[in-house]
């Protein structure tokens, strides 16, 4: 089985978006600030941006009521670190909603070698996907008949 990989390359990517986007069961308030976390990120810089958002210091800046972290693949740590940090460094209880899920990547692999007759594959990837929904208003669902 390993022989028969290293006669194919991977080509390109078909869906390669760099952001990840679960669909939260609740109202966002429009000024919901979305922070996509990817695995280089400094977390350092990640808070201190998210925290002047939340708790502005300038009088004529309007604070944002809610907060997403998104990652997916190598990021999805350092998103529960961030939204871990955001929650002990601001002193508020927030309310929280983790959705966890899967990104979808499709990849064209082609043979290596052109005098060999092989077909091109088509390789679907599940990469895990996390956000994390943190709100300083109550949430409110979408349906209110869900529980």
């Amino acid at each position: 089985m390993d022989a028969a990989i290293e006669q194919y390359a991977p080509s390109e990517a078909l869906d390669d978006t760099p952001t990840v986007s679960l669909s939260l069961p609740f109202i966002l308030h429009p000024s919901c600030l979305h922070m996509q976390v990817r695995s280089g990120s400094k977390t350092k810089n990640l808070i201190q941006f998210a925290m002047r958002k939340l708790f502005p210091t300038d009088a004529g800046v309007i604070p944002i009521e809610q907060i997403t972290w998104n990652a997916f693949g190598d990021g999805i740590s350092k998103a529960i670190a961030c939204a871990e940090l955001t929650k002990r460094r601001s002193q508020m209880n927030f309310y929280e909603h983790v959705q966890i899920g899967y990104k979808r990547i499709e990849q064209i692999w082609r043979p290596v070698n052109s005098n060999v007759e092989l077909d091109t594959l088509k390789v679907n990837k599940d990469i895990p996907a996390i956000c994390i929904f943190l709100s300083k208003l109550p949430l409110v669902k979408l349906n209110e008949g869900d529980n």
